[in-house]
């Protein structure tokens, strides 16, 4: 845990006390203190807001070398390798297909766990998202390559191989790729952390 998730909870933890209180003050009719709390309140959120959106503008984007296992708390995942080609079995991409592989695993030494909002995708130099690709995802299945879904459950210190496909347009250059997760919070609210409101995604070029 790092200094700025204690600091997000230090400062929820100490929203959620003061929101009781101005909902005490305001069931006691004395709407005047529960307006100065409520003040204090706005003031206190709107400081740590732009102290977020301030470090998420101003640290440089992370890249992270194929190779390098990324972990988020015991779960880890690691891009082993990508390769292109222009059809999966009998599917043709529209563009090229991009196959990522790769490697998830366990630093835990007694839970099975998952990461079930994974989110993945690619980005190009433009910024543009590209998102996996259902028919080539399905067509990689039936060929027996996909592997076990990112998804799935690992074991405490073991790990999978599980491959991604993408159809990458014919213009984009210099991909990238990115782990995210579907959900918001708390991680879109905490200082200094990838998926903060505003901050550059850590990317693993290909």
């Amino acid at each position: 845990m790092s200094l700025f998730d204690i600091l997000f909870l230090l400062c929820f933890v100490a929203a959620v006390i003061t929101a009781g209180r101005i909902g005490y003050l305001a069931i006691r009719r004395r709407f005047r203190a529960a307006g100065r709390v409520f003040i204090r309140l706005t003031v206190c959120v709107a400081v740590y807001m732009l102290v977020l959106i301030g470090f998420s503008l101003a640290e440089p984007q992370r890249e992270v070398p194929i190779g390098t296992p990324r972990c988020f708390d015991d779960w880890c995942i690691t891009v082993e390798q990508s390769a292109r080609q222009a059809t999966i079995g009998t599917t043709r991409a529209t563009g090229t297909f991009c196959v990522v592989t790769l490697r998830v695993s366990s630093r835990a030494k007694r839970i099975t766990q998952r990461e079930p909002d994974v989110y993945l995708y690619l980005i190009d130099e433009s910024g543009r998202r590209i998102e996996i690709s259902p028919a080539g995802q399905q067509a990689l299945a039936q060929a027996g390559l996909a592997g076990e879904s990112v998804s799935s459950f690992v074991a405490p210190g073991a790990s999978f191989e599980s491959r991604v496909v993408f159809d990458v347009p014919a213009n984009a250059r210099h991909l990238a790729f990115v782990k995210a997760s579907h959900g918001w919070f708390p991680v879109r609210l905490i200082i200094g952390e990838p998926q903060s409101w505003l901050h550059k995604p850590t990317i693993v070029p290909l």
